[in-house]
């Protein structure tokens, strides 16, 4: 072969090769898989080694956010911000989905946006106030929960884990998986209650639905592991067990073990795996999600990416779920109009009660002309008409609401 055509030779190799690795063959990096998972009134200090060791090994590959806190210990209107980035106020839904509560019209779940740039989207729940009713199965292509009004949590991690087995590696998707435990009245599986040594009591038993709701969910974690998936997982709200005369009456409360919730973030994009510490909400967890896999932002919302350590805020406000004079001395009216605003902090809170007023606890506080610039963004709730569905108020006292 002559020097020339052996030149010729080398190139057109070289262009062949060029081609096939910018062509069709080259996979490139893999479509990005988003999975959220809640666990409903899963308190912040019942996550370790021994109680939940699937979600433990997570975060110790990805991170845990130590001060994470929900907007209000109710479960539509917390999973309404987690998937809009909104606090209540601004979504609308302030109350339960049996208490007739809606999204606004006008807001966008994460699923309807991820829908419009073509991701699937499914939702696999295990309790009516999860449900569709009031707006939080807009966006999901499939929207799964049980036909009465809960079901074991097995079933939606079974079938959560089914159909992510369906869609095919190069389709992006977005997963929420709800269950219900450790959600009263507590009944743990056998095996749960030997786990961890229950008693009959109360907190015995609640500490065994949290091992059973970690059970559970270990297949699907896993797949959604080696889907390579970014991960959260998180609860709408805590509960009160014996810190309250109001003890295991999440909606009634503003204790720290209602407001103040665990957050584990890890998967594709999360690196350094950390325990922080900064101050976050439930409305940060999509945006930083977005982020994490490089995909455009949620526009105009309350929450922020926590892409990097120490960004957060200095406070955090919240409302209860209801008004009860045995939790909330003085309040009124009894119900949900006479629910408590509250304004946390590190070392001190502003609480204001219907009936009686506002004060502050603890050393730092702001002065009170300040109070109510701080308190705006949640106006003093007016509660919405009855549930048009006479059906709605069974459910819900099935679920062992009494309001």
């Amino acid at each position: 072969m002559t020097p020339r055509a052996l030149a010729f030779t080398s190139l057109l190799a070289a262009a062949i090769t060029a081609a096939g690795c910018s062509g069709d063959d080259d996979p490139g990096p893999p479509p990005p898989a988003l999975v959220l998972i809640t666990i409903d009134t899963w308190r912040a200090d019942h996550l370790d080694h021994s109680l939940t060791p699937n979600i433990h090994a997570l975060a110790e590959e990805g991170w845990r956010f130590d001060n994470a806190f929900t907007p209000v210990g109710l479960t539509s209107p917390a999973h309404a911000s987690l998937l809009t980035g909104l606090m209540p106020a601004r979504h609308g839904m302030r109350a339960n989905n049996h208490h007739g509560s809606t999204l606004r019209w006008s807001v966008e779940t994460v699923a309807e946006q991820l829908r419009k740039r073509g991701w699937r989207t499914a939702a696999f729940v295990s309790a009516y106030p999860a449900g569709p009713e009031g707006g939080l199965s807009q966006g999901f292509q499939v929207f799964d929960g049980p036909e009465a009004s809960e079901r074991s949590g097995d079933i939606a991690a079974d079938k959560a884990a089914g159909w992510l087995g369906t869609i095919p590696a190069r389709e992006p998707l977005f997963l929420w998986v709800h269950l219900y435990e450790p959600h009263g009245p507590y009944a743990p599986p056998q095996q749960d209650a030997t786990a961890v040594g229950a008693s009959r009591s109360d907190r015995d038993l609640y500490a065994a639905e949290v091992h059973a709701a970690d059970r559970m969910l270990g297949p699907l974690l896993r797949a959604a592991q080696q889907r390579g998936a970014t991960i959260a997982v998180t609860s709408d709200h805590g509960e009160v067990l014996d810190e309250e005369v109001c003890s295991w009456q999440h909606e009634r409360s503003i204790h720290e073990a209602v407001l103040r919730v665990p957050l584990v973030i890890a998967g594709r994009g999360v690196h350094d795996p950390a325990l922080r510490e900064e101050w976050v909400g439930l409305v940060d967890v999509m945006p930083t999600l977005l982020a994490l896999t490089e995909q455009p932002a949620m526009p105009d919302v309350d929450g922020l990416p926590l892409l990097e350590p120490g960004v957060g805020r200095d406070h955090w406000l919240a409302e209860s779920g209801l008004c009860e004079t045995d939790c909330a001395p003085g309040c009124e009216p009894a119900g949900l109009g006479g629910r408590d605003r509250v304004l946390l902090a590190p070392d001190w809170r502003v609480v204001d009660r219907p009936g009686r007023g506002s004060w502050a606890e603890g050393a730092g506080a702001p002065f009170p002309d300040e109070w109510p610039k701080l308190f705006a963004p949640l106006p003093r709730f007016t509660p919405p008409p009855p549930p048009v569905d006479p059906g709605a108020e069974e459910a819900a006292k099935a679920l062992g609401y009494q309001d």
